[in-house]
């Protein structure tokens, strides 16, 4: 099962077309991630894992503090990219010796400092 879980892995992968029109949505979304909504979800999850995997995670992690912090803590994925992009920032900045020694480990609100997001009617 690995074997074909790693050749999986190894191909490129191919958006669908509703993912295509999501991708084109957080494009403009990453420009200005403070105008995103609840309806921003799906676009923002797909491309942080664009992101992610592709190694952009100063890029997701800017881009996280700069969302609504209830959208990031409203949706599970939104808030597993952006702890891991922290924690990833972290471990990297400990490697260099850069990081404060037992400080907390961040949290998806934490990473989220913006206002709450406000219903739309």
């Amino acid at each position: 099962m690995s074997a074909l879980r790693a050749l999986c892995l190894a191909l490129p992968h191919v958006p669908t077309p509703a993912e295509s029109r999501r991708l084109e949505r957080f494009r403009a979304l990453a420009a200005a991630p403070e105008s995103a909504t609840l309806d921003d979800r799906d676009a923002i999850a797909d491309g942080w894992r664009d992101w992610w995997r592709a190694g952009r995670v100063d890029a997701l992690l800017a881009m996280a503090a700069r969302v609504p912090a209830s959208l990031v803590e409203g949706d599970r994925r939104l808030a597993a990219y952006a702890v891991a992009a922290s924690e990833h920032g972290r471990a990297r900045r400990l490697a260099q010796g850069d990081a404060v020694v037992g400080a907390d480990p961040p949290t998806a609100e934490s990473v989220s400092q913006n206002p709450p997001l406000e219903a739309r009617p």
